[in-house]
């Protein structure tokens, strides 16, 4: 699978705490935009994004940022996006398996 970058996923613990469950190489796809609704402006920013590899530690409610963080005190959660969706698919050639993630 053709990447173009790097993800890191990061997950709140029951506390309230923040660490990087991991970094990989991915294929990020981003819209960035906003919707007007009756009270206000709404952030409609959105991603697809395809991980190359099956044992990514990705669960839903997760967030995830385009590049790689070293460090998990440089985590801002208002910049960044929540996964709403993973998607195991293991058919096919090794090629071919991946994890699709839908984040808003």
């Amino acid at each position: 699978m053709i990447t173009n970058g790097y993800c890191t996923v990061i997950r709140a613990d029951d506390d309230g705490n923040y660490k990087i469950a991991g970094t990989y190489p991915c294929m990020w796809q981003e819209t960035e935009g906003y919707e007007v609704k009756k009270y206000g402006e709404e952030n409609a920013d959105k991603a697809a994004i395809w991980i190359p590899d099956l044992t990514a530690d990705v669960k839903k409610h997760d967030y995830i940022i385009r590049g790689e963080l070293s460090d998990v005190s440089e985590f801002d959660p208002d910049t960044a996006l929540t996964v709403m969706s993973a998607a195991k698919h293991d058919y096919g050639s090794e090629d071919m398996r991946h994890i699709e993630i839908g984040a808003r």
